[in-house]
């Protein structure tokens, strides 16, 4: 830049202010990149580009051509030494006319002699700059290499990388969290999901200065304005993102779908990164989830009821062990040394619920704090010993814990956490059933993790963070702005694409924009979308959208009806306002699909249940060892009886159970009458959640609270279990917690259960234990349960709630109180 030039650079945090920039239209005289359809402008990048700046160029071509029908030319058009760059540039004839304006994407010596170069633009930061007669969009490239030993495909990453991986790790058993690095590998786009790709970032900010929008994953999430002349605009600007690490987990790279492209260039479109290293969830297990650790090292495990939690399949740790300490200090060290990795995740294994009962643990634990603060002083005084050890050693480096189920709260032991301890904070996100006093204490406990942490923290939602709730996105991260490192959502998604994107798409496009400005007014952000992206339809897609948000605690469970309805009328609506072969027909028609699970459900309700036998539970007194064998006094008398699931009738091999509640937790035991000497038809069942279980005895509980519908846990004979969350469908991602035990008599001719569930009122980890209140005659819960007796002759099928009618649902009341049966 000369001196004479009078023009002020600018900082800008605010990516909207730089929007606003290019659309007023501020603009050098006589400069332009198309005018009247006409190219007036070439791309330049450098002879030896980064992946992504090859790619951000060919976007920018795109999308200028999608705006005004004119092409510019990208130059070079043969990218030397890069395989990817010569196939996805273009070659033009050597003869073919310069143009007047050049467009520099990404760093080059063209930019390097105007003096415009990628110093600070960290975490995707870029910078867009003009001059009379140049542009350009620039931010900091790297390719990325994977060091160390990883898995290069499928079949590599089970043999030849997991055989280098043993000889590595001598006498140890670990797994290798590189193993499976080349899911973010996308041949087909020819870049790693962890390529740094400031430029893109800048091409795109660019393009939406121009008024394009990515509302939804492919063309009909595209909002593309057309127009005849594109000048240069009079800019310098460099935008830094507000969060760091901006991760929407469900876009993989590696799958080749259509789809699933559509979405990785949606996530790339929108700014979303995952730096290399960051991600880590319940990392603990990649040391003590092996067998062999199991037989060598049982100190290592949790001891319940004199037996060390090894039978699991998400064994809990003792974090008394000081071998287990060392060996996690030795593994961190060793990926650090090898990988080169920036953090490691030393959280304990999932469903981590109940402390160590050797005589080191007992008493550090803190029940009177809550579910979620009940481990909270035990794990993280674990995790800050940790982190303080490798501190001396690597202090570079980053060790990453995990706020999770009991240990959600901050500690009350801990003034001070080491500095290079960062956390995943797990389901921030509120919803709109929270009252006002516990989201205050929500955000406090943000507030707090923040302090211990100097603002290292990565908000992790592992349920997509709530369906279609916009305004609650934009509420939280405003709220907790300036104390995010970063955000990473892990959405919904069915065979790795993402599910429902009627539904979906607009949070996680709201969050998106407010990780690069939180200070963005919603409401504006909100009535561009609606106008833009419904047209005719936008109003009462908006009405039908905002009350959907607001009642979706009302839109579930037994007494939803009238809720159901009224949703439903909203959203006819929206669809009679708006000609379903146009595009923004076609927009609306997306939320069918997402539709027909409530409709199935209000089908199921809206009539009410008609005089649903009831079932009272009794109070658990004493201890229950659950050893399957039901011997405790509580079990003498079992009242509960099965019916034949079709008619009702009596069944040929009786089945009685008995449901008792203490604390927060269910009891059921069970008795299943057989023959007298016969085998009992135990399938083989080799892990947790194996489906395999269907093929033999089996008895199912199944478990509708006010809020949710439904739960399902499967016990066989041999006390393993499904357990599946049917309120969204078919899904295994649910884990019950359920301690079960089971005892199998075939001389007597019977098998009995025992099984205890825990349940809670909080929505904050919706992936274990059931969620409700306590059951009451004001919060009833319903239930069924069923046998399936498989032998050859043919099936016996019973259930507590035959379906006689053929209708669908529970009709069995569950309640404690004093409402008589």
């Amino acid at each position: 830049m000369t001196s004479s030039r009078k023009k002020r650079a600018l900082f800008f945090k605010s990516l909207m202010s730089v929007i606003l920039m290019l659309l007023a239209g501020k603009a050098w005289a006589e400069s332009y990149i198309v005018k009247d359809g006409v190219p007036m402008a070439e791309i330049v990048i450098s002879s030896e580009p980064c992946r992504s700046v090859v790619f951000a160029a060919r976007e920018l071509q795109t999308y200028i051509k999608k705006i005004t029908g004119a092409e510019l030319p990208i130059f070079p058009p043969f990218v030397l030494g890069d395989e990817v760059g010569s196939r996805l540039s273009q070659k033009y004839p050597p003869d073919l006319k310069r143009m007047p304006v050049k467009i520099y994407v990404g760093a080059s010596w063209h930019t390097d002699r105007l003096g415009v170069v990628d110093d600070g633009l960290e975490w995707g930061a870029y910078r867009i700059i003009s001059g009379k007669d140049w542009l350009v969009l620039l931010g900091r490239d790297t390719n990325f290499t994977p060091m160390g030993i990883w898995g290069r495909d499928r079949e590599h990453m089970y043999q030849g990388a997991q055989e280098e991986w043993e000889k590595a790790i001598g006498d140890h058993h670990w797994v290798n969290p590189m193993r499976n690095i080349w899911l973010n590998y996308s041949e087909d786009m020819g870049m790693w999901a962890y390529d740094q790709k400031g430029t893109i970032n800048a091409v795109c900010g660019f393009l939406r200065g121009l008024g394009v929008r990515w509302y939804m994953p492919g063309e009909l999430g595209e909002i593309v304005p057309e127009r005849q002349t594109i000048a240069i605009p009079d800019i310098d600007a460099t935008v830094v993102p507000e969060v760091k690490i901006r991760d929407l987990n469900w876009a993989k790279f590696e799958i080749t779908a259509p789809e699933a492209r559509d979405q990785v260039l949606w996530a790339m479109r929108l700014g979303a990164n995952l730096p290399f290293g960051y991600r880590g969830a319940h990392g603990q297990s990649n040391v003590t989830k092996s067998p062999e650790n199991y037989e060598k090292h049982p100190d290592w495990y949790a001891l319940y009821s004199g037996r060390r939690n090894t039978d699991s399949h998400t064994p809990n740790p003792c974090l008394s062990s000081e071998s287990l300490f060392n060996e996690q200090l030795e593994y961190i060290r060793f990926l650090f040394d090898m990988f080169g990795v920036p953090a490691v995740c030393v959280a304990p294994t999932d469903g981590f619920t109940t402390i160590c009962q050797c005589d080191q643990c007992r008493g550090k634990d803190t029940p009177e704090r809550g579910r979620q603060g009940l481990l909270s002083d035990y794990v993280w005084e674990y995790t800050d010993r940790i982190a303080r050890k490798m501190y001396m050693t690597h202090p570079d480096k980053l060790i990453l814990g995990c706020a999770y189920s009991t240990y959600w709260l901050p500690p009350e032991n801990i003034d001070e956490f080491s500095p290079n301890l960062a956390i995943h904070l797990v389901n921030t996100r509120r919803r709109y059933d929270i009252g006002d006093e516990a989201l205050q204490e929500q955000r406090a406990a943000v507030k707090k993790w923040a302090q211990l942490t100097g603002n290292k923290i990565i908000n992790y939602m592992n349920d997509g963070g709530g369906k279609n709730a916009p305004r609650l996105f934009a509420e939280d991260l405003k709220a907790y702005k300036g104390l995010l490192m970063g955000e990473e959502i892990y959405g919904p998604y069915k065979r790795r694409i993402l599910a429902d994107p009627g539904f979906t798409h607009l949070p996680f496009y709201v969050a998106a924009r407010l990780w690069w400005d939180t200070d963005l007014d919603i409401d504006e952000l909100l009535a561009e979308y609606y106008g833009q992206y419904y047209g005719p339809a936008a109003a009462e897609m908006e009405a039908f959208i905002n009350y959907y948000e607001r009642e979706q605690k009302n839109l579930r469970g037994i007494n939803a009806a009238s809720a159901i309805q009224q949703a439903l009328d909203l959203f006819a609506k929206a669809e009679a306002s708006v000609d379903p072969e146009s595009i923004f027909g076609k927009r609306v028609a997306l939320f069918t699909v997402g539709l027909e699970d409530m409709k199935k459900w209000y089908e199921t309700i809206k009539d009410g249940r008609h005089n649903p036998p009831v079932y009272k539970l009794a109070h658990v007194s004493g201890e229950i060892k659950l050893d399957g064998k039901l011997d405790e006094e509580f079990w003498r008398d079992l009242p509960g009886d099965l019916k034949e699931l079709h008619t009702g009738g009596e069944v040929e091999h009786k089945t009685r159970f008995k449901i008792g509640i203490k604390d927060n937790y269910l009891y059921f035991g069970v008795k299943c009458e057989d023959l007298p000497g016969e085998k009992i038809n135990i399938a083989k069942v080799e892990r947790h959640d194996d489906s395999a279980l269907w093929h033999g005895d089996v008895v199912e509980f199944l478990i509708e609270t006010p809020g949710h519908s439904y739960y399902q846990i499967a016990v066989n004979p041999a006390a393993m279990i499904c357990d599946l969350d049917r309120g969204q469908g078919i899904s295994f991602n649910w884990g019950s917690l359920a301690e079960v035990a089971a005892s199998v008599n075939e001389q007597e001719g019977y098998w009995t259960i025992e099984l205890k569930a825990p349940f809670t009122d909080s929505e904050q980890d919706p992936l274990h234990e059931i969620a409700g209140p306590v059951p009451s005659v004001d919060n009833p819960w319903y239930f069924n349960i069923c046998r399936q007796r498989v032998r050859d002759g043919g099936n016996e099928m019973s259930a507590f709630a035959p379906n006689t009618s053929g209708e669908k649902g529970f009709h069995n009341i569950l309640y404690f109180g004093e409402l008589a049966p």
